[in-house]
């Protein structure tokens, strides 16, 4: 058996490699660590000792920590699946419809996601933070002055909208290349066969295209949301957690833990439980993409 699969073995044997080296590795390693007491400057770090589920007890009777997981919870949920993921599948057909028609806006609609797509995260999130300025910020000094309305202290205000919205700007474009692709496989005799028998536009589209993406769809989802969950550069940026913890998400609270208090142990443990949740949407995705229509 196993000199018959050589051949495939070899192939696929780089990719595992590579898997184990950057995910199955630190994801270990992050394991190992969240039982010990491991810290960045001092004796701990020189010499750490195994701790057990310390970290773990401390962290569940954390009251911030569970006001994380919500602000985690929602910020995935808002950005990942509802904004990306809906946007993204939106902006596709579109496009895909706009490219049959040959409209020329579809290719600069296409060009424009994209751009948000390239600016590197930190460059995003400066640019959402001088949209979201009071003073001379764009919303308020171009649009809302504009309708002759006040300026509105958005990042203050609405804190957790703000970032969802400045990240799904940056990401949309992902989720609707995925599904432009997915788009053109769709086999074009199959809408054929459904306008001759009589089914319009949103018939075609709920029973012939979202089935034929669901598998795509459930990929793109876990994509998203394991990105969304490491989000932690444009929330920095944009708030830094604040104000308050009103949107310290748990990538940020893992990074403050181990980069700012110095104790990477416990910060492991933090990454674990992410890892964790990751694992929880990820059987939630394959769960439904296996599911009959």
């Amino acid at each position: 058996m196993v000199a018959r699969n050589s051949t495939y073995i070899a192939g696929v044997m780089p990719a595992a490699l590579l898997l184990a080296l950057f995910f199955v590795g630190p994801a270990v390693w992050a394991l190992y660590s969240s039982l010990t007491n491991l810290a960045l400057v001092g004796i701990d770090a020189a010499n750490p000792r195994f701790v057990g589920l310390d970290n773990y007890t401390r962290l569940f009777a954390d009251p911030d920590f569970w006001t994380v997981i919500r602000n985690s919870v929602t910020f995935v949920v808002g950005s990942a699946v509802i904004g990306q993921f809906g946007l993204g599948l939106a902006l596709a057909l579109l496009i895909d419809h706009a490219e049959h028609r040959r409209w020329w806006l579809g290719t600069l609609a296409y060009g424009a996601v994209l751009l948000a797509w390239v600016n590197p995260t930190l460059i995003a999130g400066f640019l959402w933070v001088a949209m979201y300025d009071f003073f001379f910020g764009s919303l308020n000094h171009v649009v809302l002055s504009s309708f002759g309305l006040g300026p509105v202290d958005w990042i203050g205000s609405f804190p957790m909208p703000a970032v969802i919205v400045a990240n799904i700007w940056r990401g949309t474009a992902f989720t609707m290349i995925i599904f432009l692709g997915a788009l053109k496989t769709i086999p074009p005799d199959i809408y054929e066969a459904a306008r001759i028998d009589g089914a319009n536009a949103w018939r075609r589209f709920w029973d012939h295209t979202l089935p034929s993406l669901r598998p795509i769809a459930a990929l793109a989802l876990l994509s998203i949301t394991m990105s969304t969950f490491g989000t932690f550069i444009v929330i920095q940026t944009l708030t830094n957690g604040g104000p308050g913890n009103a949107t310290e998400v748990i990538a940020l609270f893992a990074f403050h833990t181990a980069f700012k208090s110095f104790s990477i142990g416990y910060g492991s443990a933090i990454a674990v439980v992410m890892l964790a949740l990751n694992f929880a949407f990820a059987i939630i995705y394959l769960g439904w993409s296996r599911a009959r229509a």
